[in-house]
């Protein structure tokens, strides 16, 4: 595996969103996301869908919007299309979607969805959909190369845009968003800062504005993460993780456990057998799916996750090697590490709290990590 590989990898990445960038300001930001920001704070409720690695995307972004204000929810529709047929216009649908997909998958869907419930769509297939409510944002990724990550992470990555739009268009703040996080860090961190008088008044942009500036300054959050990298942890990484043992094992809490889904999914079709474990559902028996020889990749932003820490000695005492990436080295993940590398970036919703810079640059480096074999 490549120290070279990675930082090219993560080189492609920043292209394609300064790809992105400019596509959306030559389209005008207005006409690129359209009325969305209009619509959806009217609708009940936002239901995303997606399909292969996409679907953890998609299940990563739902439960990123229902936390900052947008009442949403991640439906498997490649299968079963009933849960569309009880949709209604006062909803609406977003789907990730890539142009690798079957053809099959979408005329299924759109079979299955009413043509009164607008269809949002997040997708690198610029044309041949049908006219029907909703906006089409189009992933401009035009450099790509296997495994093809770069227009899944843009593809989050204005998902994170539609959240810091919809958070302008709310007003939301930090009090609505400590609202919905009674615990974790986030919650405890804005409860700290109310006491000491601290809590931030916003000024918001516009909310296409507001998205536009979210979505350059993750492509700024991933330019600036090779700069960070300690090398000579790096090499152990890849070394490490070359070896495989018995079972790669991805772990997350949270936003950073769609993350590891989505590399799950990825590892596996590189080749390397790997399976996702939830961190809460370890302390209630889950633990004895790690078995020794295994490779654990793990991921937390503060590296105090309580989730995270509670399965720690255990994983250490089945034998497992643990691989952490976080934005704080220092922290207890980190000093427990077998090798940690640092993967942060600033949030870049306007309330500054939600998981969409740091999960974006995470996913970024994790992607390039696990692919680095790949000569690009």
């Amino acid at each position: 595996m490549s120290i070279k590989n990675v930082q090219a990898r993560l080189g492609r990445i920043v292209d394609s969103f300064d790809a992105q960038i400019e596509y959306i300001e030559k389209r005008g930001v207005a006409d690129y996301y359209g009325s969305i920001f209009e619509t959806v704070p009217q609708s009940d409720y936002l239901v995303l869908t997606g399909r292969g690695r996409l679907r953890h995307i998609a299940d990563k972004m739902s439960a990123s919007l229902a936390s900052t204000g947008t009442p949403s929810y991640y439906m498997d529709t490649s299968d079963d299309p009933s849960h569309l047929n009880r949709l209604g216009p006062s909803d609406q649908v977003l789907l990730v979607h890539s142009s690798n997909e079957p053809r099959g998958y979408l005329t299924h869907l759109l079979d299955g969805l009413g043509s009164d419930v607008p269809l949002n769509v997040i997708t690198d297939r610029r044309d041949g959909w049908p006219s029907r409510p909703g906006q089409v944002l189009v992933v401009n990724a035009p450099d790509t190369v296997p495994p093809g990550v770069e227009p899944d992470i843009l593809s989050m990555a204005l998902g994170d845009t539609l959240l810091a739009g919809l958070e302008s268009a709310r007003e939301f703040t930090e009090v609505d968003f400590l609202k919905d996080h009674p615990k974790g860090s986030l919650g405890k961190n804005i409860s700290a800062d109310q006491k000491q008088g601290e809590a931030k008044s916003l000024d918001y942009l516009p909310p296409a504005e507001q998205a536009l500036q979210a979505l350059r300054e993750e492509r700024n959050g991933i330019a600036a993460l090779w700069d960070q990298l300690d090398r000579d942890a790096l090499a152990v990484w890849l070394e490490t993780f070359s070896r495989g043992g018995k079972r790669i094992i991805t772990t997350g809490m949270g936003k950073p456990g769609y993350c590891m889904r989505y590399l799950t999914v990825l590892m596996n079709e590189l080749g390397s057998a790997s399976f996702y474990v939830h961190p809460a559902e370890c302390v209630h028996g889950d633990l004895g799916r790690i078995g020794d020889g295994s490779v654990v990749v793990a991921y937390s932003h503060s590296g105090e996750t309580d989730e995270m820490l509670n399965i720690l000695p255990r994983m250490k005492e089945r034998g497992a090697t643990l691989l952490s990436l976080t934005n704080n080295i220092e922290s207890t993940l980190g000093q427990q590490s077998d090798v940690v590398l640092k993967a942060g970036a600033p949030e870049v919703d306007p309330i500054r709290k939600a998981p969409t810079g740091s999960t974006v640059a995470a996913l970024s480096l994790a992607t390039a990590l696990v692919a680095s074999s790949i000569e690009v």
